[in-house]
């Protein structure tokens, strides 16, 4: 195939429907679809929000033409040719907790000339309508392909990847994949991880202490309720105020990807550092915030015992994303990103043992597997050729803290759909909105257009080569 003729005529195709594929990107980022296995149900494991995404999802699938199929409500596939030797685009339709401080409506899909703003424009609802039109173009324009093309869309991404977990014990894999679900170029290894949680008796003084909504973000809000205790002077982020004969302070902080926490500020760290600041804790209160504030305040996991850097991929990473309060018992959750030079198990281990050193007791801890396919394999030069086509940027393959369904899957490489660099941005919006689990999350329009433009090459030369990577 002439890749360079091929390249012009997809570039038309994209052209030609763009306004269509932004009006479906609205649609879809217009419904909230927060995963929430506690609101679980029959054929909807991550509650009726996801599954009512995932209904929407599919029946547009449907009205383009499309085979579909419901795997149990964990995920859901669009199909066009070979269903059994497919070459797979994988994006997830559950999305995080808006938060707060939104300048726009969080399931608006607000249009601002060149950038639509809203939830899951940008992680990761553009990814599922990306390969939904990729899909109905190679289709339209009646391109040969090798493999069939497989579209899957799972619920559970942003809370653990159970989705991907069902699909992989249960269903046919794809040949290859690409998930677009980070940066361009093309992802080649991510680091391990570690997720649990920690569990302490609060004291008599703390009444409610709550944080975040998710494991795997800096937590942008927390707010305690405190009795037997003075009122005491308010500070920066931090407001206290009188409730019921009680005081309840509240902190604001900055949302940040549990990947790249050094961009946040964690406001269950805020609160609890302010609280031991005030001096009106004491006992098993002031012992439990001791613990939480260190805990919540060591993003590198250096007094946790975890540290470590390695050339590839870089510093290993620790937030607390959530706290809760339940009969009197805190709960404190971690989520780290290791460096691949780390034993994964032995850190898991040297975690533990230094929550319980704070007095925490650990539950559910779990680990993941780092990420590595070879950068000068087949794969990775395919989609690095497609990058390079239509950019001229010939900038190395990368890695990442971040953890996408590459770690699940074989042959999964992580591959856009957002630019390096420094993005155009909307006017007037705050250097700390704009990210994928911030506040006024948001897409820029010619850098969607143009990342369906790199996918249709990535598809075609990864078509060639799948099947000596499956070999």
């Amino acid at each position: 195939m002439d890749i360079r003729s091929f390249r012009q005529t997809a570039r038309a195709w994209i052209d030609a429907h763009a306004e269509e594929m932004i009006a479906d990107l609205q649609a879809f980022t217009r419904i909230r679809s927060v995963s929430r296995a506690d609101l679980a149900a029959p054929g909807a494991p991550f509650g009726p929000e996801c599954r009512q995404m995932l209904d929407f999802a599919l029946d547009h699938a449907r009205k383009m033409g499309f085979e579909t199929e419901d795997h149990e409500g964990y995920c859901g596939s669009a199909i066009y040719g070979d269903k059994n030797n497919a070459l797979g685009i994988i994006a997830h339709i559950d999305v995080v907790p808006e938060g707060e401080q939104w300048l726009y409506p969080p399931y608006g899909a607000t249009r601002v000339g060149d950038f639509l703003i809203g939830r899951g424009t940008n992680d990761d609802k553009n990814a599922a309508v990306l390969g939904l039109y990729l899909m109905r173009m190679f289709r339209e324009l009646g391109t040969p392909l090798k493999h069939g093309l497989r579209v899957i869309m799972g619920c559970s991404e942003e809370t653990g990847m159970e989705d991907m977990e069902y699909y992989v014990q249960n269903c046919v894999h794809p040949v290859a994949s690409l998930i677009p679900d980070s940066m361009f170029p093309a992802n080649y290894a991510q680091k391990g991880s570690i997720k649990g949680l920690f569990y302490t008796d609060a004291g008599e003084q703390i009444v409610e202490f709550h944080g975040g909504e998710v494991f795997n973000m800096v937590p942008p809000s927390a707010t305690a309720l405190l009795r037997g205790v003075p009122l005491f002077a308010a500070s920066e982020g931090v407001d206290v105020s009188e409730e019921n004969g009680m005081v309840r302070v509240r902190a604001t902080g900055t949302a940040a990807h549990a990947a790249r926490p050094e961009g946040g500020l964690s406001a269950i760290h805020r609160l609890a550092t302010a609280l031991l600041e005030a001096g009106v804790l004491t006992g098993q209160s002031e012992r439990a915030m001791r613990g939480v504030a260190a805990l919540s305040g060591d993003i590198y996991g250096e007094r946790a015992g975890i540290a470590c850097e390695d050339q590839d991929t870089g510093r290993s990473t620790m937030v607390c994303g959530m706290a809760r309060m339940e009969n009197g018992k805190l709960s404190l959750s971690v989520d780290c990103r290791l460096s691949i030079a780390t034993n994964v198990e032995g850190d898991s281990e040297t975690l533990q043992a230094y929550g319980a050193g704070l007095g925490f007791e650990p539950r559910e801890f779990s680990t993941t597997r780092p990420v590595y396919i070879p950068k000068d394999g087949p794969l990775i030069t395919a989609a690095q050729r497609a990058y390079f086509e239509v950019t001229g940027d010939d900038a190395p393959p990368f890695t990442s803290g971040g953890g996408t369904y590459s770690r699940l899957l074989k042959n999964a490489i992580t591959f856009g759909v957002i630019f390096p660099g420094e993005r155009p941005r909307p006017e007037g919006l705050p250097a700390t909105h704009g990210s994928a689990h911030g506040p006024d999350e948001f897409t820029y329009i010619p850098d969607f257009l143009r990342a369906a433009e790199i996918y249709a090459l990535a598809l075609v030369q990864l078509d060639e080569v799948a099947g000596e990577a499956r070999a």
